[in-house]
Formats: C-alpha cells, sequence, structure tokens
C-alpha cells in the first residue's frame, strides 16, 4: 500500500447547534449583501453547489469565505458530495433559533 502523505483529510465541515449561535453572529452573517444573496439563491433552489451560489464573476476563495461565515452563523448546511459540496438553508432550524429574523431580512432585501 502505497502512503500519499502529501494528501491530507479533507477539512472538516463544522455545523453549530443552533443554541450556541449569537444574534450578533446571526446579524453579522445576514449583514453582507453577498451573503444575504447566497441565502435568497439558496431560498429559490434549496441545494446549490458554491459555484452556484454567487454571480459569476465572484472568487471560489470569496464564496468559500462567504460560506464559512453563514455555515458558523447556522444559516447554511454544507454535506460533501463526491467532488461537490453541497449547501442547503438551515431555514426550519434557524427560524425556531430567532423566529421571524431570516423571513424578515428577506422582506427587505433591498
Amino acid at each position: 500500500m502505497t502512503n500519499y502523505s502529501y494528501i491530507g483529510p479533507m477539512d472538516r465541515l463544522v455545523h453549530p447547534n443552533l443554541k450556541d449561535v449569537s444574534l450578533a453572529a446571526a446579524l453579522h452573517a445576514l449583514a453582507d449583501p453577498v451573503r444575504l444573496d447566497i441565502i435568497a439563491r439558496l431560498v429559490d433552489c434549496p441545494s446549490l453547489n458554491a459555484g452556484a451560489s454567487c454571480a459569476q464573476a465572484t472568487p471560489k476563495s470569496t464564496i468559500s469565505n462567504h460560506l464559512n461565515v453563514l455555515r458558523a452563523a447556522g444559516l447554511v448546511e454544507t454535506k460533501v458530495e463526491g467532488r461537490e459540496r453541497i449547501n442547503r438553508l438551515r431555514c426550519v432550524d434557524f427560524d425556531a433559533r430567532f423566529p421571524g429574523l431570516l423571513a424578515s431580512v428577506l422582506a427587505n432585501k433591498g
């Protein structure tokens, strides 16, 4: 058996328990227009890969950073499927933690 030491494990995706997410973290995640656009896209399409989550001209590293912030705030769940990461909105869970917040922010999205 060959040991490929240069191939490390993929980074683990951390999905916080929403009871541990503060209102400040949730508001911070929702305050950025790019992240708000990602949330709006996920409302329209229940699961998207990272490339489909943002506008075409957005660099992959920027999309990855925004998805990390959304994941840390409990808004997005990411699952690895083959070589892709599929993102879905944790709308029901998030709404249970912060009732009406997501709907209110999306309704007032400029």
